[in-house]
């Protein structure tokens, strides 16, 4: 990751900052994937009802978790990501050379 924001020295304070926001969120999404086939082995007790309801609910505690969990590091996802997407920034920023 380093590497990628010594490359990068033209990309603003804020390009960073978005490239982190999204990786984050893309952990998230993935952690949340991960945590789909928990959470749909587990029964719900016969108080929650079932139903559409509950199952929204459930998706919501599920997404919930997920971004809780990247927050606090995650599984080091969105550190790799954020590198790749600042790389792409870099190259895009980057004058194309004219071929004669």
């Amino acid at each position: 990751m380093i590497e990628a924001l010594a490359a990068s020295p033209n990309l603003s304070p804020r390009d960073h900052a978005r490239a982190e926001a999204a990786a984050k969120e893309f952990e998230a999404v993935f952690i949340a994937q991960m945590l789909a086939p928990l959470f749909a082995s587990v029964d719900a007790p016969a108080i929650a009802g079932g139903g559409k309801s509950e199952a929204f609910v459930r998706s919501l505690l599920q997404e919930h978790y997920a971004k809780a969990v990247a927050e606090r590091g995650g599984f080091g996802v969105a550190d790799h990501v954020k590198a790749v997407l600042i790389d792409i920034q870099a190259r895009a920023a980057r004058p194309t050379e004219k071929r004669s």
